[in-house]
This record gives C-alpha cells, structure tokens and sequence, in this order.
C-alpha cells in the first residue's frame, strides 16, 4: 500500500471496519487488529478516525482478516458453460471489500476515470467511483446516434464468428483509465479497446475483475493490459 496517508485512508479503514463489524464483534475485531475494543468502537461509531501510521496499519491487518478470494469463489455459480457473479456482487459487504483491495493493489497509480465493460464491472467501478470521486463510464452494445460521444470499436466474436461492435465514451478513452469486469475472458475484446485508448492519447492502468478464466491469463503477456487484478477464477 501507497505510504500516503490522506483523508481517504481514514475513511477506508472505518468502512472497512464497519463490514468486517457485521460479521464479527468487537473482542474478534480487536484480536486481529492489535487495538482496543473503546478504540475500535469510537472508530466504527464515527465518534473519531485513524490517523497517522495507525491508519495504513490498520487497513493492511483488516484486509488481511478474509479470505477474500475463497468468498467469491464460493458465490459463483456455472452451468457447465457459463459463469454468473451476480452473487457476488448483490452483497454489499464483499463489494465493499473487493474495492478496498482495489485501492491497495492500485494505490500510487493516476486513475482519472473507470470503464465497465459489463454489468457485474459497473458495480465495481461505481464503488471504486464513490470512494474515489472519479469519472465512473460503461460501454454499450448498441448503435448509438451520439457518435462524437461514443467510438465504436469492432471485433471479432469468437462464438458466433462474425463481426461485432461495442460503444466505448470517447472521454474515457483521452483518461488514464481503470477497466472494470465481472467476468474477464477471451471474448471481451481487450485489444481492440486498447488500441482505441492509444490512439486517443489515453492509457490503460489495468484491470479488475470478479472473475477471471485461467485461459485467459495464460494468454496474457505481463502487462499487456496493465495490472490485472481479480477476487476469483475458473
């Protein structure tokens, strides 16, 4: 974690506190963070926040507590073809902490705006968005009018071998930009939206995603895409 203490790092280690709060009470939590329970309880009443080193400290020792990745793993569900983390990301409480991870693994990078390039993505970036006061944008699957708004990028569908399209915000595209996914796989066309963002004078910071297929990661060069963070595969 970045070693810049702001008001944002106070912020994240109540909210932090708070979900852990609803699964453990404050005796678990102070044995795991070292603090007493008056003190852990002043912090989740809002009656005062972490400041100093504590903070960081403190947000590393929570983020530490879960097995993160063993929870989403266990909410995702397939059919033997498909993968659905709509699970996942309907509770709160895990959005809440896959975003605090987020913050972590991406802490020191510039990020100016989100894009989401499914739904269980928008989740994250809305979540990532509101505790970071940045743009939050999603791309479209069909043909919009506006197109000095939105650039459309084609691809090849591998399933059904033809030509497709999605509609990408051209702000977005000029940004420093962090992508979204609930599932990330071969069939999203990440190339063709990385040439886009090149070609406007953008960059790619990374990726996170819920999920992501271990083919997909094999596939990958290091940093073709950024830093590739995500909470589970198959």
């Amino acid at each position: 974690m970045s070693k810049k203490i702001d008001a944002y790092s106070s912020y994240l280690a109540v909210q932090l506190l708070k979900t852990l709060k609803q699964t453990m009470d404050y005796n678990a939590l102070s044995r795991h963070t070292g603090l007493p329970v008056s003190t852990l309880s002043r912090y989740v009443t809002n009656k005062t926040l972490p400041r100093g080193e504590r903070t960081l400290e403190l947000i590393d020792k929570l983020l530490k507590v879960v097995n993160l990745n063993l929870l989403v793993q266990q909410r995702l569900t397939t059919d033997g073809e498909e993968i659905d983390v709509s699970s996942v990301v309907s509770e709160s409480h895990l959005v809440e902490l896959m975003v605090a991870h987020m913050l972590r693994e991406f802490a020191g990078n510039r990020i100016d705006c989100l894009l989401a390039v499914d739904r269980a993505g928008l989740v994250l970036a809305t979540g990532f968005g509101l505790s970071t006061m940045k743009k939050v944008y999603y791309t479209l699957n069909s043909e919009t009018s506006m197109t000095e708004r939105w650039k459309e990028i084609k691809y090849r569908n591998r399933e059904s071998k033809t030509v497709s399209r999605i509609y990408v915000p051209a702000e977005a595209l000029k940004s420093h930009v962090l992508l979204t996914a609930g599932m990330l796989d071969g069939f999203i066309p990440l190339k063709e939206v990385l040439e886009k963002i090149s070609e406007s004078k953008g960059e790619l910071v990374g990726i996170a995603a819920v999920t992501v297929s271990k083919e997909f990661m094999k596939s990958v060069k290091p940093y073709q895409f950024g830093k590739i963070v995500s909470f589970g595969s198959f």
